[in-house]
């Protein structure tokens, strides 16, 4: 019986099933100017997975806003490594007994799609706190490779992820475009208009001497 493993960064990593591997958590805090991200997960076991040992991921996602306003949550996946999602939210923070009050089902036995598109999740009020919980595990008919999973968070024009490899917080990037292509356009705009700026002074100098 062929055994599939994974090597899986989940950058959010990983890989689940029944009952979850959960050996040494660690946790990682992503704080913007509004929204705060809190990953908590046991990277290293996520490392070295086969399929039937799932890795739990809980992500909590709260806001400090100015106004009034909504908070969008995504997730998005890059790999080669075919994954299944179960993905719950908790309006509590996750108990060893689960969620107080009982928890939302977002996705069960879902594929994630691992072309990169943020896909949405859920929304919350700015005033509310998200509790993810997301169980990674691998499919069964073709868990070989390896894949990153991000947990993406929006609003009041700020942006922030995490995964296993650290988290991103930006100011005034939508949900949907790709932050790192987001701030190389920036910088190449902002390069082409100082080199246009800098031919113009030296055109104008140049008028000035003759």
């Amino acid at each position: 019986m062929r055994r599939a493993l994974a090597a899986l960064l989940l950058a959010a990593v990983a890989v689940a099933m029944p009952s979850a591997v959960w050996a040494a958590p660690t946790t990682q805090v992503i704080q913007g100017a509004v929204l705060r991200l809190v990953s908590v997960a046991d990277w290293a076991a996520a490392g070295s997975l086969l399929p039937g040992q799932p890795v739990e991921w809980d992500v909590a996602v709260s806001a400090d806003a100015p106004d009034p306003g909504v908070v969008q949550i995504a997730v998005s996946a890059t790999g080669d490594a075919q994954l299944l999602l179960d993905v719950s939210m908790c309006r509590q923070a996750w108990t060893a007994g689960g969620c107080p009050g009982g928890a939302t089902e977002l996705r069960t036995g879902w594929s994630i799609p691992r072309d990169g598109e943020e896909i949405p999740l859920t929304q919350i009020a700015d005033t509310e706190t998200a509790h993810l919980r997301l169980a990674i595990f691998l499919d069964p008919a073709d868990g070989t490779g390896s894949t990153d999973v991000r947990v993406l968070a929006q609003g009041a024009g700020e942006s922030v992820s995490v995964g296993s490899d650290g988290g991103l917080a930006t100011t005034g990037s939508p949900l949907g475009v790709p932050w790192a292509v987001g701030a190389g356009t920036v910088l190449v705009v902002g390069g082409t208009a100082l080199v246009l700026l800098r031919r113009r002074r030296a055109g104008s100098t140049a008028e000035g001497a003759r």
